[in-house]
């Protein structure tokens, strides 16, 4: 059906005149009378009847205006979707993350992208590294997140490195110093990271070069669950700072650790199709929190 002869019917009958109609479209009268011969023509039925001198409804013409608004204002919508989408304030966007950034760096991100632009629905997958990048080539996927080292065919990535900080319990005596070092955590129970990640050999040869002792009690699959362990005076620990910062009222103390132990990882975007609007508005926001 003709969206020209329904708005033509919408301004007819809002003006009650064919003539306002008529003059609020910048055409003639007969033109407007001639599209709702069209319209009538086209459904079946009267549209309007004249009352007193005055154009009136039909009770068909009357259940098919209401239709016709709900329609037009549906038309309407997808204008304004549309637009949005072009201007990247709405539309979907598909993240896959490690766990580190599912639950540390990205949760204010999507929070501050969802409240500034309530059209936005943000899809967010929470896997391993590994699993990040076997997921990655999926054409539903806009963004992933995955530590380091990655090497994906028909992949660009952003590399952002970051120093790792220390952790220790509320009221632990290595509280009282401002930089914390091998040696100060050399025989202290700590909590290591699988000897699959490569931040667990990082740590370990920090701790050999500076002839420390690592007592590992423990390896954790998350930074999170570190930081929960060490916050209930389990242990001390090496972590991501974003995860330090996220879980630090748990209950902890957050210090930086000489030398520095890089935390690297690499932000994931296809190079055989252009990102959405949305999503490089998404990746600017990751860049401007992973370069502060």
């Amino acid at each position: 059906m003709d969206l020209r002869l329904l708005e033509a019917f919408r301004l007819v009958v809002g003006n009650r005149s064919v003539t306002r109609a008529a003059e609020v479209l910048g055409v003639t009268q007969p033109a407007v009378s001639a599209q709702m011969a069209r319209l009538e023509a086209s459904v079946g039925f009267p549209l309007f009847v004249r009352a007193k001198g005055r154009l009136a409804l039909t009770q068909e013409g009357a259940s098919f205006h209401r239709e016709v608004m709900h329609a037009l204002d549906q038309v309407e919508r997808l204008d304004r979707i549309a637009e949005s989408i072009r201007l990247g304030q709405a539309g979907r966007l598909v993240v896959a993350s490690h766990p580190s950034a599912s639950i540390s760096l990205l949760p204010p991100l999507i929070a501050r992208l969802t409240a500034s632009m309530p059209e936005v629905s943000v899809k967010m997958i929470n896997r391993t590294s590994e699993e990040v990048r076997a997921l990655f080539p999926a054409a539903t996927i806009d963004i992933g997140i995955a530590e380091l080292p990655i090497d994906i065919a028909g992949v660009d990535v952003r590399r952002y490195r970051l120093d790792c900080v220390a952790i220790v319990p509320k009221g632990h005596a290595l509280a009282r110093l401002e930089a914390i070092g091998p040696a100060d955590l050399s025989g202290e129970p700590f909590l290591s990271m699988p000897s699959e990640r490569l931040i667990h050999h990082r740590i370990r040869a920090a701790f050999s070069d500076a002839g420390a002792h690592l007592n590992s009690v423990a390896e954790v699959d998350f930074f999170s669950s570190i930081c929960a362990v060490v916050a209930s005076g389990g242990g001390v620990s090496i972590v991501d700072r974003w995860s330090a910062e996220m879980f630090a009222p748990l209950g902890f103390e957050v210090r930086p650790f000489n030398p520095a132990i890089p935390y690297e990882i690499g932000v994931l975007i296809s190079s055989d199709r252009e990102p959405t609007k949305l999503a490089r508005d998404f990746l600017n926001l990751i860049n401007e929190t992973l370069s502060k």
